[in-house]
């Protein structure tokens, strides 16, 4: 990758997805945070705290304390939010639950990454890879140190996955959740009708050449640094790519999977997606217009650390969490 992306380049490429897609960013609207409610007690926020991070009620020395928020940083250290965090990333990040527990290897590198205090980017690009081994039963996941391994992107589960089925062995459905995964773009697929040209020549027809050749997250584009699919019978094997640098995300020039999710992982695009998820997490909802603040606040934790407990706690600790 001769060069990632820089931050206003980036934004604006961002926004312009997000007005066409329908994910404008609301953060930027200058509103002010809700007053603070005295009738909230200290029990109710303790509650709030332990629910919405570890999904349980709180126990004794949590509901015991004036000021719960102080033991925020005790909570994202505890193992039920490793898990139960995975567990959110995974769903997110994946349509429907796995096959088996191999397809779901977002969970486990997730709940690696944040047992290990890792940076969050680890999950992307790593040099790590969810390994399985036996079947059925007695089929056993790990995470190993691999230098060749590039977060969950190279764990062989997943690539089949997300192999897709482009007559050509166009990786589509692969760039897709990449995308989705790393940035948050949303795209809707279309249904053609029976007969339709569904090759490259086809996808450049205007009802689709939007998505798969004109944006910045042109789909076929995007694809081209991935190799190829290759089928024989039941049997599924991917070609590298080859290795020449081509034109993506509006503007860098990568020659593989790596150079293209580091980009990504480069932008600010990338901290926005974060903490989108993480108010997902913590509210159960979309941020606010009125919560700008505390989203920028979430961005700006997570930029300095790169962990993703910081985007949490920046969150967990406002005063207004427990308003």
């Amino acid at each position: 990758m001769q060069q990632a992306i820089t931050q206003p380049t980036f934004r604006l490429h961002a926004l312009l997805a997000a007005t066409l897609i329908g994910m404008m960013p609301s953060y930027f609207a200058a509103q002010a945070q809700a007053p603070m409610d005295a009738t909230k007690s200290p029990q109710r926020c303790a509650t709030r705290l332990a629910v919405s991070l570890l999904g349980v009620a709180p126990d004794a020395t949590l509901a015991s304390v004036q000021t719960p928020q102080v033991m925020v940083d005790q909570l994202l250290a505890d193992s039920r939010l490793h898990d139960r965090f995975a567990g959110f990333i995974n769903s997110e990040f994946n349509p429907s639950p796995g096959a088996n527990t191999a397809e779901d290897a977002v969970y486990h590198l997730a709940k690696y990454v944040m047992q290990n205090n890792l940076p969050w980017k680890d999950l992307f690009i790593g040099p790590y890879q969810v390994v399985t081994t036996g079947t059925g039963a007695a089929m056993q996941v790990t995470v190993q140190v691999n230098q060749q391994g590039l977060g969950y992107f190279r764990s062989q589960a997943w690539l089949e996955r997300y192999a897709g089925n482009e007559e050509q062995g166009i990786k589509l459905n692969t760039a897709y959740r990449m995308l989705n995964n790393v940035l948050g773009v949303q795209l809707t697929a279309t249904t053609n009708a029976p007969g339709s040209d569904i090759s490259a020549t086809g996808r450049q027809a205007p009802a689709c050449r939007g998505c798969h050749y004109d944006g910045w997250y042109a789909l076929d584009t995007t694809a081209e640094v991935l190799g190829r699919v290759v089928r024989t019978g039941q049997n599924i094997r991917f070609t590298p790519s080859d290795g020449q640098p081509k034109m993506v995300l509006g503007g860098i020039m990568a020659k593989d999977d790596k150079d293209l999710i580091t980009a990504m992982v480069q932008s600010e695009q990338f901290a926005f997606n974060t903490c989108r998820l993480v108010f997902r997490y913590l509210y159960g909802r979309a941020e606010n217009a009125c919560e700008a603040e505390v989203f920028d606040q979430c961005m700006d934790a997570f930029q300095a650390t790169g962990l993703i407990q910081s985007a949490l706690g920046s969150v967990a600790k406002d005063p207004s969490f427990c308003q």
